[in-house]
């Protein structure tokens, strides 16, 4: 799994590249377009284009057969019940492409989910820093923290004995990539912490010792290397918000309703019933 993140990690660098120094609306409306044209793909070659096409006929004749008949009771609910009918089969041919569509979609959500769910530290702000040790952990154990010059640290170590937690508080003084150094049971690895210059960056707030799961959910970290006392590192960096017709929105809003509008807008040209 850590190869399929950093392989699609490096994938998405690329796209986003050209859009880093820009309002970030811009990136999330093209990838929102190739959302939307890779929905119309899998469900132009996955779904019976027919039977929808006849489906769909259908219940346009049932309603225009309610208009025309309004008055007739028994021909009203007759119309009603043979819609509820071809819903009910648009419904299963729907089901097929969108189970192809799920996996290509959730790599997809999750690789945007890196890159504009969190932003990254401003100089100046402070964030918490927190290792999780696995499950029977002793919080007294001796781990530390270390940083570069770029990120102080504020607090000593708060120890939570009840989450088998341990905290620091940071403060972030220089924008760049910046290191933090955990030392543990003899053992030291490294976790980045990026304090930003106002563009795109990739972000991710945890990074585990393992767990496909955990791993796929957070691509912009590598896994920690297998440590017998450390079960997750993370930063609170702050959520990320999109501005979008005077409003402040989260990114999947935006590309929610982008892809669908992409997808009506583009099914014509890919002559693809939906």
């Amino acid at each position: 799994m850590e190869y399929v993140n950093s392989a699609l990690s490096g994938l998405f660098g690329v796209l986003v590249y050209p859009f880093r120094g820009i309002d970030p609306l811009w990136s999330l409306a093209f990838f929102s377009l190739l959302i939307g044209v890779l929905m119309l793909v899998i469900f132009r070659y996955t779904s019976n284009q027919p039977a929808i096409a006849e489906a769909k006929r259908k219940i346009r004749a049932y309603v225009y057969e309610l208009s025309l008949f309004k008055d007739e009771v028994g021909m009203v609910l007759s119309a009603q019940r043979s819609i509820l009918r071809e819903n009910m089969k648009y419904m299963k041919y729907a089901v097929k492409p969108m189970l192809f569509m799920i996996i290509p979609l959730g790599l997809i959500l999750v690789q945007l989910d890196s890159w504009y769910g969190h932003r990254a530290l401003e100089p100046g702000e402070r964030a918490v820093v927190s290792v999780t040790l696995a499950p029977g952990g002793d919080v007294m154990s001796d781990v530390t923290l270390e940083t570069e010059p770029g990120i102080e640290i504020e607090t000593p170590a708060l120890r939570v004995p009840e989450q088998e937690r341990i905290d620091w508080r940071i403060r972030a003084v220089e924008p760049g990539e910046h290191t933090l150094t955990f030392n543990a049971e003899g053992e030291s690895f490294t976790r980045k912490v990026v304090v930003g210059d106002g563009g795109i960056t990739q972000i991710s707030p945890a990074a585990y010792t393992g767990g496909v799961w955990n791993i796929l959910m957070n691509p912009g970290n590598r896994p920690i290397p297998g440590n017998p006392l450390v079960e997750e590192i993370s930063v609170g960096y702050p959520g990320a918000e999109v501005s979008a017709l005077g409003f402040r929105v989260h990114w999947l809003v935006i590309v929610f309703v982008l892809s669908i509008v992409f997808g009506f807008a583009l099914k014509g040209l890919f002559g693809v019933e939906i």
